[in-house]
């Protein structure tokens, strides 16, 4: 179906939240004590870290999301939006009398590692999505925090002609039918140091349900089962080597972003995997889900020095 009616690049769909921020050397033992090096409050959520990495790329993207609250929490995100990412298109209340503004701390240590502890997730919900913004937009993704509408909305979607790319749906085959890319992650689905159980995992899913399957793998890269491929083997792609590891809070969601741009820019499978880990790993050197976003040249420029091959 052509999309070249569309407004709209991108929905992005689900989840909106405040994060607080801590990075220490190293979480203390249970009645231990560590020192907080560094805090920071910031917005948060894969949605919303996803459509702030779209739009410094210059993509048009709209966000639907969970309601934001009339607390404490929703007066400091709403605050946070309006300074940090005035552009974004939010097409849901921020102001709502009833609902709980979600919020996360994230804590990120020396090892790379990141620990979340989070409140109001549980039982999160999103509004509809209006068909007429479906039909309107050439791309749709969204990831599972409010599970059922994120399903009904990816319906909508598809129904309304636009490519749905899925992060976390991965063993979801209805959704994977009607993916034209499905992302997940070893958190999601285990496996995590089977490297054949994760190759026969997207081989599988791929053959199955049809679309292009990427297992990420955090620095250890990705697995990649192409759609264009049924049949062929899946390929294994290295991770790039992040020049300076603050914080790994978001790598997912601004390599779903990389995905997206590639989807867009009509790259094949190698290309966009490139870009999606070159600009994950660059996002590593700032705390937060989208602070070290880096515009598309220099993620274009930090490719071409690096050594990265598939195998």
């Amino acid at each position: 179906m052509s999309h070249s009616y569309r407004t709209l690049d991108v929905i992005v769909h689900g989840t909106l939240c405040l994060d607080l921020l801590w990075r220490m050397p190293a979480l203390p033992a249970p009645g231990g004590y560590s020192e907080i090096a560094e805090e920071r409050k910031s917005i948060g959520g894969e949605a919303a870290n996803t459509a702030i990495a779209l739009q410094r790329w210059g993509v048009k993207t709209a966000l639907v999301v969970n309601e934001i609250g009339q607390d404490s929490e929703g007066d400091l995100l709403r605050s946070l939006i309006e300074r940090d990412a005035p552009e974004l298109d939010i097409r849901t209340s921020l102001n709502s009398p009833t609902a709980n503004t979600p919020y996360c701390i994230c804590i990120a240590t020396d090892d790379g590692k990141r620990t979340m502890y989070g409140r109001y997730f549980e039982g999160l919900t999103v509004p509809d999505l209006d068909p007429a913004l479906a039909i309107d937009t050439r791309l749709f993704t969204s990831e599972p925090n409010a599970y059922q509408a994120a399903r009904s909305a990816a319906r909508i979607a598809h129904a309304g002609g636009a490519e749905v790319v899925l992060m976390d749906f991965a063993r979801d085959d209805e959704m994977n039918r009607i993916s034209t890319v499905a992302i997940t992650s070893t958190d999601h689905i285990g496996w995590a140091e089977d490297e054949q159980a994760l190759i026969e995992f997207a081989r599988s899913t791929r053959e199955r349900t049809g679309p292009t399957v990427i297992v990420t793998r955090g620095d250890r890269g990705c697995v990649a089962a192409d759609a264009a491929m049924l049949g062929e083997n899946v390929t294994l792609y290295p991770a790039f080597k992040a020049p300076r590891i603050v914080d790994t809070t978001g790598c997912g969601d601004i390599f779903r972003a990389g995905v997206l741009f590639g989807q867009l820019s009509g790259w094949d499978i190698r290309q966009t995997i490139r870009f999606a880990s070159a600009a994950a790993a660059l996002k590593c050197g700032e705390m937060g889900g989208w602070a070290g976003v880096r515009p598309v040249d220099e993620i274009l420029s930090f490719i071409e020095t690096q050594d990265w091959s598939e195998r």
